[in-house]
């Protein structure tokens, strides 16, 4: 239930061939050919046909594939048709069962439309009203949330927290069965982040809590009166209220990637995610399901305009809304797009429409690491005419061979990189690409694949990345740029037994110190991390506290008079001044990196301070 967010990846790159003698030459022709047909197979323009595309897909999803990634079953249907329907991986990987396309895949935040659905099913019956205050259905709430109306919660714009960002939500809290109450108890003591319908802040707490609603207008369990009103007639004879003790045919096990190889994912309990993340299904059911929800079967029309309707936040009722492939600054001209995205332990889901052009893009996941968003993006895009993929070129291993070694990022981060597929290009003597993998303080990341745009420079086809080598005339690799999370972050090349002293060093002991208070006023403001990323500071009853995207808010203990310490976790953060002592920025020191965040201009009053969507995901398809 975790947000996420991958943007698309498009590039042109710019082919920059490396010197070769004349018998190169058919080792030349063969690369050009290569190129060419990987562009008329994989990057046409063109809108896909039906015939190809499924050809075309399977190829587009294969680099996913091959770097071990993920395993996931993928379905694309025009006019409700499947067009590419195929599973992929291991569904358990103790038995080596694969998937299939009838794997029943838990799908986390894509239960929130079927909320929605429901909510709006009650009130088509008359027994509720969307602008009902929630203490008239739930009244043991806190009175500070007498204001929060139903829409707010559908909406995510009631300024209550996000249960599931707590810090021990994942270790302790989703492990153990929790009533819809005790849920709504952990957040219950904390004050809004915000009076209800000031602005969009992502909070499964919203949709546990219109479960409750649910269960008080309709008198029937939330999963029952789902069963009965929605799955039932609609015939979703495989999506259902997950139950972890009970026998479920074609179960996906969940995974994680751990000390560089498969690992279970942590156990949660269904009753931990409850409205709003706990039902399971297929990607079939899910195809009817969103064919129910384009026409009259479920919903009037009246429900079924509100529920996609934009309201300026970019989230409807269940469903985030959204524009995509269109032309730079001119919204009006990309496809219409409404979708979501589920995440929870060893599972990743989405879900795209584009309702105008009848195309359903559909990917379930039964592991952590699976870029899902952006694998559903490109097959959109390759289905409506506006996916590229990169140029094919292949490099001789003499130019490969130059980057292996190790390059320091930060004061304790690492970027290791390897060679990949050595002598498995077109021919002897040419390789096949890099693979490059983080090291640092609280960083897990498997190894990624990258593949050349030129002699110096390489794209990860699995994840918007991009590495660009730093060499000498003589072509000796000094440093590294890594492009990633919309910022460059450049090292020098680095000794094996420096690189391991960077990782071993310890962690530096934090203590807290007594400063003049009255200075924390000043450090208040919004810092940005990256575009659409930011952390907002605010200063509450003497006290600096930081939050960060998709995180709780953190108290800053002070250190020092512009340095500050978090206790909940192993992140630091330094206030930077100009010459006339005013504060400019701040540098966020995490997992060995250390990150800049300029200081973004004042937006007026004390509670834009947080930020318009602080907490939330840049892109709004990227929440679950």
């Amino acid at each position: 239930m975790s947000q996420t967010s991958v943007s698309q990846t498009s590039w042109r790159p710019e082919c920059r061939w490396p010197s070769a003698r004349p018998h190169r030459a058919l080792f030349r022709l063969a690369v050009w050919l290569a190129a060419l047909l990987a562009v008329l197979t994989h990057g046409a323009v063109a809108p896909a046909r039906a015939e190809d595309f499924a050809e075309r897909a399977d190829a587009l999803v294969t680099p996913y594939i091959e770097a071990g990634l993920f395993s996931d079953v993928i379905l694309v249907a025009k006019d409700g048709q499947p067009v590419f329907r195929r599973a992929y991986g291991l569904a358990d990987r103790e038995w080596e069962i694969p998937n299939t396309p009838q794997t029943h895949f838990r799908i986390g935040s894509l239960t929130k439309a079927f909320t929605a659905a429901a909510v709006l099913k009650l009130a088509e019956a008359g027994r509720l009203g969307l602008d009902d205050s929630v203490r008239r259905w739930v009244p043991t709430v806190p009175e500070a949330w007498a204001g929060v109306s139903l829409r707010h919660l559908l909406q995510h714009r009631s300024g209550i927290i996000n249960f599931t960002a707590l810090p021990n939500y994942y270790d302790q809290i989703a492990r153990v069965d929790h009533t819809p109450a005790q849920i709504v108890a952990l957040t219950a003591g904390d004050p809004l982040l915000f009076p209800p319908g000031e602005r969009f802040e992502y909070s499964n707490t919203n949709y546990v809590l219109l479960g409750m609603v649910i269960e008080a207008a309709s008198g029937r369990s939330y999963e029952a009166y789902l069963r009965e009103t929605i799955l039932a007639p609609l015939g979703l004879k495989q999506t259902g209220y997950d139950d972890l003790t009970v026998i479920l045919p074609r179960r996906a096990a969940g995974y994680r990637r751990g000390r560089a190889q498969w690992r279970n994912a942590v156990p949660m309990a269904a009753s931990s995610a409850y409205a709003a993340g706990a039902l399971y299904s297929t990607v079939d059911d899910l195809l009817a399901w969103d064919e129910a929800l384009a026409g009259p079967r479920l919903l009037s029309e009246a429900s079924r305009t509100a529920m996609f309707a934009d309201n300026g936040t970019g989230y409807a009722l269940g469903w985030f809304v959204s524009r995509v492939f269109g032309k730079p600054g001119d919204r009006p001209s990309g496809h219409r797009l409404v979708g979501h995205a589920g995440s929870i332990p060893g599972f990743l889901s989405i879900n795209d429409v584009y309702p105008d052009d009848r195309l359903t893009v559909i990917v379930l996941s039964n592991t952590e690491t699976a870029p899902a968003q952006k694998i559903a993006r490109d097959l959109g895009a390759l289905h409506l005419g506006h996916y590229e993929a990169p140029e094919a070129i292949v490099l001789e291993d003499v130019i490969l061979d130059r980057y292996p070694g190790t390059y320091r990022l930060g004061p304790r981060a690492v970027l290791t990189v390897a060679r990949e597929g050595k002598g498995k290009g077109l021919g002897k003597g040419l390789g096949k690409g890099l693979t490059a993998r983080l090291d640092g303080p609280g960083l897990r990341e498997p190894a990624f694949p990258f593949v050349p745009e030129s002699d110096r420079t390489f794209v990860s086809p699995v994840a918007d990345m991009r590495l660009t080598f730093e060499t000498e005339p003589d072509g000796t690799p000094t440093g590294v740029i890594l492009h990633r999370d919309h910022r460059d972050r450049t090292g020098p090349r680095v000794s094996e037994a420096e690189a391991i002293a960077v990782l071993a060093e310890p962690p530096r002991e934090h203590r807290a110190v007594a400063i003049d208070r009255s200075g924390l006023p000043a450090l208040a403001g919004r810092y940005a991390l990256a575009p659409g990323s930011e952390i907002a500071v605010s200063v509450e009853d003497g006290r600096l506290f930081a939050q960060a995207p998709r995180q709780p808010r953190n108290e800053l203990v002070p250190e020092g008079e512009r340095a500050f310490f978090m206790r909940t976790l192993d992140a630091q953060i330094t206030f930077t001044t100009d010459d006339t002592g005013r504060i400019t920025g701040l540098i966020l020191h995490q997992n060995g990196l250390e990150t800049e965040a300029p200081r973004l201009p004042e937006e007026g009053s004390p509670a834009s301070r947080l930020g318009p969507r602080a907490g939330s995901s840049p892109n709004p398809k990227g929440s679950n």
